[in-house]
């Protein structure tokens, strides 16, 4: 099988497997502009990787339950190898690359699908599987039920055929594990998002609770893919399933080679900001696909706006779960001074700036923290996960600003008192890691 590899709708590469490699083969006269990975430059010479696709191309790949439904839909057209559902995924996805069987134009049909409606629809787990399976067709990764999907609110002029246009937003959904996931991540995004000191995806929940739209923040005003977009993992040259293996030292070694010299004290922050939200709120899930890069040239190199970001504590079967990614040595919501020393020592923030930035944080937490308690008084349903999550946010706030564990500094107290809401449950005793599977070796 060979597939063509396209940027932004040029034909730039082919991609195929030789013997026990696999192979990426730049087209003559391609445009050095024209690079398909920050970790394959344009070249003469081909690009080779043994066994497995490249990490580059394995980025977007469907996961979980995704994958479950590409299985059972085209399950005809796969031979069992990553560079089949590649090639059937791959001409729709994340990003300016996008893959096609050889000679076929990227992009596919999608129907526009009314978001507004949906926003305001009981999103039921049938129903959402029948989104899913409708709009599957997509290179997007994760575990959760999501799709990819373009909002029929948008009046499009056709573009012509050499032009890829994909959906404005990725939708997502809850799962049995995750249950009003979208109004668990709309809040905790908001922690972040609303002190305004770093871009950070935009997104919205449906009235029930259950689903989240987020807007792609790699395509233009007309849904054309204008940002490349490389995770961690892919970096460092590491398959999906192993996105918790890195630490977060090496994340920052693998995406600061890429960036400029005048972005780095900026993007630095930004890594910062990014780390010390998911301490707050207590975000087990933030791996090395979760911290990416995207550019438009090899110019402009920076991270993306933060997403995924979900209070992970408040669900059981999640709530023992360390962070994602080691720092310092430890993986722990009790890291004493190694944070700040990671800070000071890798990031070049100083200890008052870090103190001031979590500060900033819980007290953003503690505002945050209030709406959604008051969410949960207009809507009983929510009332489980969001007693979790205030509880999940104190304990991160009591944490940070404390080496010693300090009750004094818990800032929703008074909040959770007033509401009602009894002392959180035991977590189950799993200790699972979201996304991480039962069947992988314990990390070491």
């Amino acid at each position: 099988m060979i597939l063509d590899v396209h940027i932004s709708g040029r034909l730039v590469a082919k991609l195929y497997r030789e013997r026990d490699e696999y192979v990426l083969k730049y087209l003559p006269g391609t445009e050095l502009a024209d690079f398909v990975s920050l970790t394959m430059p344009v070249r003469e010479e081909p690009w080779r990787w043994p066994r497995d696709l490249f990490p580059f191309f394995r980025q977007n790949l469907p996961e979980g339950y995704l994958l479950g439904v590409i299985r059972e839909e085209f399950g005809a057209m796969l031979d069992g190898t990553d560079l089949s559902l590649l090639g059937l995924v791959g001409g729709t996805g994340i990003g300016r690359v996008s893959i096609t069987p050889e000679g076929v134009q990227p992009g596919i049909d999608m129907d526009p699908l009314e978001i507004t409606h949906m926003l305001q629809a009981e999103n039921t787990a049938e129903h959402f599987a029948e989104l899913v399976r409708q709009y599957a067709r997509v290179a997007i990764s994760g575990v959760v039920p999501k799709f990819i999907a373009k909002d029929a609110s948008h009046n499009q002029q056709p573009l012509g055929k050499p032009t890829l246009r994909t959906g404005f937003h990725i939708i997502k959904g809850s799962d049995d594990n995750t249950p009003f996931l979208g109004f668990n991540e709309f809040y905790t995004m908001h922690v972040l998002e609303r002190l305004n000191v770093v871009p950070v995806a935009t997104c919205q929940m449906s009235e029930d609770g259950r689903v989240l739209v987020v807007d792609r923040f790699d395509v233009d005003e007309q849904g054309i893919p204008h940002y490349g977009l490389e995770d961690a993992c892919g970096l460092l040259g590491l398959p999906p399933h192993e996105k918790y293996r890195p630490t977060v030292e090496q994340v920052w070694n693998a995406t600061r080679s890429y960036m400029g010299a005048d972005r780095l004290r900026e993007q630095r922050e930004h890594l910062g900001w990014h780390l010390l939200t998911n301490y707050v709120v207590r975000n087990a899930d933030c791996h090395a696909k979760n911290i990416a890069l995207y550019y438009t040239s090899q110019a402009d190199v920076g991270f993306t706006p933060v997403y995924d970001l979900v209070t992970t504590q408040a669900y059981p079967r999640f709530a023992a779960s360390p962070p994602g990614l080691s720092l310092g040595g430890r993986q722990t919501w009790t890291p004493g001074r190694s944070l700040e020393t990671f800070f000071k020592s890798v990031l070049s923030i100083p200890p008052a700036q870090y103190a001031a930035m979590v500060e900033q944080l819980c007290q953003s937490a503690v505002e945050v923290g209030h709406k959604v308690i008051e969410a949960s008084k207009n809507e009983p349903a929510w009332r489980d996960v969001a007693k979790h999550m205030v509880h999940a946010w104190n304990d991160g706030m009591e944490t940070l600003r404390s080496a010693k564990a300090a009750p004094q500094f818990r800032g929703l107290d008074n909040a959770i008192a007033e509401a009602g809401f009894s002392g959180p449950r035991k977590p189950e005793s799993r200790g699972e890691v979201v996304g991480r599977s039962e069947l992988l070796a314990k990390k070491r």
